[in-house]
């Protein structure tokens, strides 16, 4: 059965030869699906691998019909499932339904922003911790450093626990994961198979297990703060009356909001330094905005408005370095989108980077011109921007990431004259853009 009626011909779907496709593989998957855009169009058929999805208004399209005719199934979602089990990345149906309703509460814009002061305080002590440990004559790796704070601050907000000692553990961890999800051939390769790959992801479980039962420990044993999202789960899921499917579910969910609330969070505040240090006039407009603000400025949950070309320069970033820069999904049923039949059985994979550089949405796509964010965004049919995703299954921690995000450059460039050195930008081998390093140099202010 079908969802469309559908007509006697369709139109072809361009795309590569197999032995074009594989070559290209070689290149981070982001880099190679914008070539593969920029020959063949809106649409891509990469060999009997999946569909490439470029077009904002057939990714709206697609998203729309999430769900009910798309499921996670895919070769990437069932690697994702592998590193981080039936969290609520992965899950769905009823499952995914619950998990939403739980958590929804806990991280919706009001509430995020009622720890406003929380993370501040975080974020400042992470700053005066990394001046402590600073060779003032060398430069300082701001992708390192922004992974700390990140790291830190998920753990203060979102589990009620200093994470000082996870920290090297944590950024191991996620990285070997994120590596094998983004790693390899599009085809999945069961757990069972015993790849050097799985050997490691294995270890990392039962590295990921100890941590999670130590803050489970925690949360016991300090009930100041049960609506943080550790706090609902463990109400939720960690009674002495649950199943062990039930607490397998409850270390799942807090699996995937640690490496959430890092690593995401980490590239992009990285990627926004990087841009800074190519395009350094930019530093300069954001740190006079910033400067012209007392030290004593009273953060509330409208700040964003008094920081207009700081909120550019992030959201132009985000536009051209959306660290998740791919969703997948797999269909359910034939459909047909935009007049291409997708079939059943197929995977797609909707690039986020491809709509964020789409010339139909965006002129001068591969220039970074945070200008188009203060007088141009309102003219752009909101889907053509969406790092976060669109629909029923977009990211629940945006508000949390992007809060985080914000004040962690207004603090920075309170406290330190940053000067971001230039450099060709490296890519690590993972499931988002994240950049190997950002190297600048750190004067502090006070």
């Amino acid at each position: 059965m079908t969802t469309e009626t559908v007509p006697v011909e369709t139109r072809t779907v361009p795309g590569p030869s197999l032995f074009e496709f594989i070559k290209g593989s070689g290149d981070f998957p982001a880099f190679h699906f914008y070539d593969l855009m920029m020959k063949y169009g809106n649409i891509v058929k990469c060999g009997s691998f999946f569909y490439l999805i470029n077009s904002p208004d057939m990714a709206k399209d697609i998203f729309r019909r999430d769900q009910k005719e798309l499921s996670q199934d895919d070769f990437i979602g069932r690697r994702v499932n592998t590193v981080f089990g039936y969290g609520m990345v992965t899950s769905q149906g009823n499952l995914w339904k619950s998990q939403r309703k739980l958590l929804s509460p806990v991280f919706s814009y009001k509430r995020v922003h009622e720890y406003l002061s929380l993370v501040i305080d975080q974020i400042d002590d992470s700053l005066i911790q990394m001046n402590e440990n600073l060779d003032k004559s060398e430069p300082v790796d701001l992708a390192d450093q922004m992974g700390t704070l990140s790291i830190m601050t998920a753990g203060k907000l979102l589990f009620q626990t200093d994470f000082s000692r996870y920290v090297d553990s944590i950024k191991s961890i996620v990285e070997q994961g994120t590596y094998y999800i983004a790693e390899g051939l599009p085809f999945y390769l069961p757990l069972w198979v015993p790849s050097p790959n799985h050997l490691k992801l294995k270890k990392i479980g039962k590295q990921v297990d100890e941590i999670l039962e130590q803050i489970i420990e925690n949360v016991e044993s300090d009930q100041s703060s049960p609506s943080s999202m550790a706090g609902v789960l463990k109400k939720r899921f960690g009674k002495k009356s649950s199943s062990e499917y039930e607490h397998r579910l409850m270390f799942d969910e807090m699996k995937t909001m640690l490496a959430g609330g890092y690593f995401p969070v980490s590239c992009t505040l990285s990627m926004v330094w990087y841009c800074l240090g190519q395009n350094p006039q930019y530093m300069e407009n954001i740190q006079r905005e910033i400067d012209q603000k007392p030290l004593n400025y009273d953060f509330n949950e409208n700040f964003y408005d008094d920081f207009p070309m700081t909120t550019s320069v992030i959201f132009e970033t985000m536009r051209l370095y959306p660290v998740a820069f791919s969703i997948w999904r797999k269909a359910k049923v034939d459909f047909i989108t935009h007049g291409y039949l997708i079939p059943k059985g197929k995977s797609l994979c909707i690039s986020l980077f491809n709509l964020h550089r789409n010339p139909e949405c965006w002129t001068d796509p591969e220039k970074f011109l945070p200008e188009r964010f203060l007088d141009g965004e309102s003219k752009r049919p909101k889907h053509c921007f969406m790092p976060f995703g669109w629909g029923n299954r977009k990211c629940i921690g945006d508000h949390y990431a992007i809060m985080v995000v914000f004040l962690s450059i207004i603090k920075t460039l309170q406290k330190f004259k940053v000067k971001v050195l230039k450099q060709p930008l490296e890519v690590k081998r993972a499931a988002m853009i994240c950049p190997k390093q950002v190297m600048a140099e750190l004067v502090c202010k006070h």
